[in-house]
């Protein structure tokens, strides 16, 4: 997939094809700094402020900026929210040390990493907006179900984000975050799993109109038959998969 892409309203769906082990998959805007310069140290240490900040909390979330105009850095780091606090640390080490180097010191930048996703910008638009999902980037498996029933599989993967969506956006005390999965009984994809999440400074109402649009545009955005594929932005997150990939049992179960 390409490493970096324009950062634009809806980024068309990338290959989520293997990385390096912790490296993310980026989206970089416009403008840039150089080495050494005052933007470049604001944004190091926000993203270690953000880290701190996220990593000693229960919503594994920080918000901030750093700097006097005009070399303000704004920034947002958001932990998967079945994780440790020691591994929100680490993946937000993660955003300190990739931050400048994967975008070629790109001023404008989000970090997709399977643990958290980070936005680092010299605008705040992305933090004032408390309703849309802001600027997304969107990732697919390069690999495809194997059934014969694409439209029973398209059907299930939105009842699970669906389900695991309005789980999320249902009680403050989860952190507005879920876990879900389906059980079903086709051989080509026999059970399907999901997560869903937004930002702790969102309100429910909010969070529910956030991830229900993800839903909304899933299948308008990713091939009918992608074994795997999800939405990260600023605001909220949603995730599907044919294998396991979070935490502990599943906060929704659906079956056939």
């Amino acid at each position: 997939m390409a490493r970096c892409t324009l950062l634009v309203l809806l980024v068309a769906a990338v290959a989520l094809v293997p990385l390096a082990a912790g490296q993310p998959w980026v989206t970089c805007g416009d403008g840039t700094y150089k080495k050494g310069s005052a933007y470049e140290n604001n944004l190091l240490n926000l993203a270690l402020t953000l880290r701190d900040g996220a990593s000693s909390q229960e919503i594994l979330f920080s918000t901030g900026s750093n700097g006097a105009a005009p070399n303000t850095v704004y920034g947002l780091l958001l932990c998967r929210g079945d994780i440790s606090r020691s591994a929100c640390y680490d993946c937000g080490t993660s955003v300190w040390r990739d931050a400048g180097r994967a975008c070629h010191r790109a001023k404008d930048v989000a970090l997709v990493y399977n643990e958290c996703y980070a936005r680092l910008s010299d605008k705040d638009d992305f933090l004032a907006d408390k309703v849309g999902p802001g600027q997304l980037t969107n990732l697919m498996s390069t690999a495809n179900i194997s059934t014969t029933d694409i439209a029973g599989y398209d059907r299930a993967v939105t009842q699970l984000l669906a389900a695991t969506a309005e789980y999320a956006a249902g009680d403050i005390a989860r952190k507005l975050f879920a876990t879900g999965q389906r059980v079903g009984t086709d051989p080509g994809f026999p059970n399907l799993y999901a997560t869903a999440q937004c930002a702790f400074d969102i309100t429910l109402e909010a969070c529910r109109g956030c991830l229900e649009g993800l839903v909304a545009r899933w299948w308008d955005t990713f091939p009918a038959n992608v074994a795997g594929a999800r939405m990260a932005g600023p605001r909220c997150l949603l995730r599907s998969e044919v294998y396991p990939f979070y935490t502990g049992a599943p906060m929704v179960v659906l079956r056939e």
